[in-house]
């Protein structure tokens, strides 16, 4: 994906509502599906020519099957094969369905689309649900508790295909048609296609031009003709011939293949956010995972403040970090509106407003606000902001509607309720040692706690004390919240508010506040001097909540501090956070020494990892945004599945990036 920060805008899909009440592409001149039935022309077009009835049928529990699809239109073609897969397919087996779009509908558009298929409405209630503003990259969405997963792969199908990580099962060439869409049908698209197949790999598609068919043969897919849907005449389905294409991926860059294991089991250490999050995903797609925990209870270190906000500090210029704040922001919004429990609430859907401190800031939020849609954030000024957030605040501020507060701990006991995770407390994991296929974990007397072919070390900063992963350069920085007594004026406060700090409306009738951000400082103690930090960023910052804090109080407008808490955020030097494989570190450095004369170097073998061993830790103040995408990406590593970001990103967040760095500058 490029840097420019043209790509990351993008425009919807402009409609047309004919009077039976389908919608026509303005931007083609094109119709989604057909006048006589969209339904049948899905069925007719894409599912049978792909004998997907009888592949759904044959799936073993723990498969997975993808499909992907060049153009996602409406989401029809995905119910459809969501609808087909929950009657055909045994349990225990998963669906994924990739699709690109590069003029997505607006929200009202597609549920209005879709309420013209009164068969798939159970469906589709699902998908409008979690319908997110459309954004430039990948978004992720799961539903019917993991066994359907939906890709969507939002601009240019070349580019994001191009990107896109996963070997495919089968293929929907959709999208409006090639004499009126041929950006669309380029003969780079067919590589690209080919790239991502495998040798049982099908494909179906509604046009039979002569170009298209030429392309699919080129590329290395059989083509036969056979009878379109409706008034059309021929349409196309076939198969992929040749071998799989020689990966252009470097070979320090390339992840290992799946671990080979006898039983589907894994060990998670860590029950903060970043481990429950992997727990949950990979017992979703059927795996029997122990979570081990050192404390008492989960999330007793840095994911157990009272509140935590979703902050998407995001870049205009579409970096690799704003890019996965971006989805994985998307990405925990979906999941927490899942998982939320209306007896127990825990996810308050309040709103993020963040002020600028600086004429530099106030200019970068005015940027991002031109480049992203207004459903995901928008500039207001401060009669806006008086309204959103019951305070008047004299100044402007960029509003995530969707975003607001969590609390954290809450969170993670709801990830790790599932029958297929096993949660052990007062376990505190001290050595990996690897005998024959499995790790063994050993406690601090040098005894075994348990035995695992497939370890994920998701322990914040306890994650660095494995000789395995001590080459990681993850930092701890501390951090000190306050709790603030509720006033009746500060009650008022209906949003959460980000500057130099932050704060929370109430909960438990306390307010949030916080927090302090130190590097080398290991004093666990909760301070008055950072308490007063606190306070001080809060009256220079959000002053007039600062007076309705200190509204009645024993000092002169003086806010009651209730109590705080101290964390310590486990961060990374380029504040990414460290999620894959872990890497044999001797081994590669001698292995991928060139790297040290010519950065370029090409090197015939495959890096060396430590089979079964993954990390998921470095997510610093983001863990509520990260961790949970995180534990998609590492359950898909594992499971052999699709991949659920780009490769691109997949490359960014490796672990071993800070090891090729070091090389190439000669550091190691």
């Amino acid at each position: 994906m490029t840097s420019d920060p043209k790509n990351i805008s993008l425009s919807h899909a402009r409609l047309e509502w004919r009077d039976n009440g389908q919608p026509v592409s303005s931007q083609y001149n094109d119709i989604y599906f057909s006048t006589e039935s969209g339904v049948e022309e899905t069925f007719h077009t894409f599912i049978k020519p792909n004998r997907l009835p009888e592949r759904f049928i044959k799936l073993n529990a723990g498969e997975c099957f993808s499909i992907a699809e060049t153009g996602f239109g409406t989401g029809l073609n995905f119910l459809c094969a969501w609808q087909l897969f929950d009657e055909l397919a045994v349990d225990g087996s998963r669906l994924h369905f990739i699709s690109t779009e590069k003029h997505p509908l607006q929200q009202k558009d597609f549920q209005r689309a879709l309420a013209l298929w009164p068969t798939l409405q159970k469906q589709a209630a699902e998908l409008v649900n979690l319908y997110l503003p459309a954004c430039q990259g990948q978004q992720h969405f799961v539903f019917a508790n993991g066994r359907i997963r939906l890709t969507l792969l939002i601009g240019d199908a070349l580019e994001t295909l191009t990107d896109y990580s996963g070997k495919i099962d089968a293929w929907f060439l959709d999208g409006f048609t090639p004499s009126k869409n041929p950006d669309m049908w380029r003969p780079e698209l067919f590589d690209t296609i080919a790239c991502k197949s495998h040798g049982q790999t099908t494909y179906a598609t509604f046009t039979a031009a002569r170009t298209v068919r030429d392309n699919l043969t080129r590329s290395g897919f059989s083509v036969e003709k056979i009878p379109a849907f409706g008034k059309k005449r021929d349409m196309l389905r076939g198969q992929f011939l040749q071998p799989t294409p020689v990966s252009s991926i470097r070979p320090e860059w390339q992840l290992p293949k799946p671990p080979v294991t006898k039983r589907q089991q894994a060990v998670v250490i860590g029950g903060g956010l970043a481990g429950t999050s992997t727990a949950r995903s990979l017992a979703e797609r059927g795996w029997q995972v122990t979570l081990l925990e050192q404390h008492e209870q989960l999330a007793s270190e840095a994911s157990g403040n009272p509140q935590g906000i979703l902050y998407a500090k995001l870049s205009p210029h579409h970096t690799p970090l704003s890019r996965f704040i971006l989805q994985g922001y998307l990405y925990s919004i979906n999941r927490l509106n899942q998982l939320q429990d209306q007896h127990s609430p825990y996810w308050y859907q309040s709103g993020v407003i963040q002020m600028p401190v600086s004429d530099k800031e106030h200019k970068r939020y005015q940027a991002l606000a031109e480049q992203f849609p207004k459903d995901l954030l928008f500039m207001a000024d401060s009669d806006q902001l008086a309204e959103l957030t019951g305070f008047r605040l004299n100044r402007s501020g960029l509003v995530f509607p969707d975003a607001g507060w969590v609390k954290p701990a809450h969170l993670c006991q709801s990830l790790a309720n599932h029958p297929a995770i096993q949660t052990e407390t007062g376990y505190r994991v001290t050595a990996l040692k690897k005998e024959g296929s499995e790790w063994v974990l050993l406690n601090e007397q040098q005894e075994t706690i348990i035995r695992s072919e497939v370890v994920v070390v998701a322990g914040g900063v306890h994650s660095h004390q494995f000789p395995q992963l001590e080459h990681l350069p993850v930092k701890s920085i501390r951090g000190q919240l306050s709790q603030i007594a509720e006033t009746a004026s500060s009650s008022r406060l209906s949003a959460c508010l980000c500057s130099e700090g932050y704060i929370a409306p109430a909960c438990d009738h306390e307010h949030t506040v916080g927090a302090t951000f130190d590097f080398n400082d290991e004093c666990l103690s909760v301070r008055k001097e950072d308490h007063q930090r606190n306070l001080d960023m809060l009256s220079s910052q959000m002053p007039e909540v600062y007076v309705a804090l200190g509204e009645n109080r024993s000092g002169p407008d003086k806010p009651d501090v209730t109590g705080g808490r101290t964390g310590f955020r486990c961060t990374t030097p380029d504040y990414l956070p460290l999620v894959g494989p872990v890497i044999n570190r001797d081994s590669f450095i001698k292995q991928f020494a060139p790297l040290r004369k010519d950065a370029k170097a090409l090197i015939d073998d495959k890096a060396d990892y430590l089979e079964g061993l993954y990390v998921n830790t470095g997510h610093g103040s983001r863990g509520l945004i990260t961790c949970p995408l995180s534990g998609e990406i590492i359950a898909s590593m594992i499971s052999g599945d699709s991949n659920v970001v780009e490769d691109s990103l997949l490359k960014a967040l490796n672990p071993t990036r800070f090891l090729i760095r070091n090389l190439i500058r000669s550091t190691v």
